[in-house]
């Protein structure tokens, strides 16, 4: 019902101030509830009240006071790689080498792979920022049970500004069976389908 409806959002909106002091609230999302067969008449105010709270409270703060509603839908990259290295003893974790190239000077950091959750986070310090509406920086898998003239695409990705370290989720455009090279690239914005592998930065693979 709206009646209450209103008073549990009033009530997630006093809860989060209790967080987030000073932070303003966006508006609520409204809702379109399908109505419900008969026998469900009672459950349908509540979990239309319920969705309308997850949808304030679930976005995003920002320090201007507004709200993201699509924050919080995946961890972090540091998270995503704390998690992958507690649950998989039998990831792989490399550390990079750097290239000749004059972007990977002093760059460090390392790549860890789940082949079983098909998921992974590159670790990458000293990298040099690119300006994304030029070139970006693109992973490329290499696959043990593929052609290795075609590497698996593991995502475009960019190195801001003034940040010191940054964990980049790996998305790897197809299964990847068994990794045996990670190897970024520079490329034209937006990435390409098949690297020419004419600028390599960063290198990472096991020893042989």
């Amino acid at each position: 019902p709206p009646a209450l409806a209103e008073r549990i959002t009033k009530a997630g909106e006093a809860f989060v101030r209790t967080l987030h002091p000073g932070v303003v609230a966006g508006p609520v999302v409204p809702i379109t509830v399908v109505a419900p067969r008969r026998g469900l008449m009672t459950w349908g105010g509540w979990l239309a009240a319920a969705a309308v709270l997850a949808v304030w409270v679930g976005g995003r703060f920002t320090s201007s006071g507004t709200t993201t509603p699509e924050a919080r839908v995946a961890p972090s990259g540091a998270a995503l790689r704390d998690s992958l290295l507690a649950a998989d003893s039998a990831l792989t974790r490399l550390a990079w080498s750097t290239s000749s190239d004059s972007s990977a000077i002093g760059a460090t950091g390392d790549v860890v792979w789940s082949t079983r959750a098909q998921r992974g986070v590159m670790r990458i310090a000293g990298l040099q920022p690119n300006d994304r509406t030029r070139w970006q920086y693109q992973l490329w898998i290499f696959d043990k049970r593929r052609d290795q003239r075609y590497p698996v695409d593991g995502g475009v990705f960019d190195i801001p500004a003034g940040a010191r370290e940054v964990f980049v989720p790996i998305n790897a455009r197809v299964p990847v069976g068994e990794a045996v090279l990670f190897a970024i690239t520079i490329e034209s914005a937006g990435g390409v389908v098949v690297s020419k592998r004419e600028r390599i930065a960063l290198l990472a693979k096991p020893a042989s």
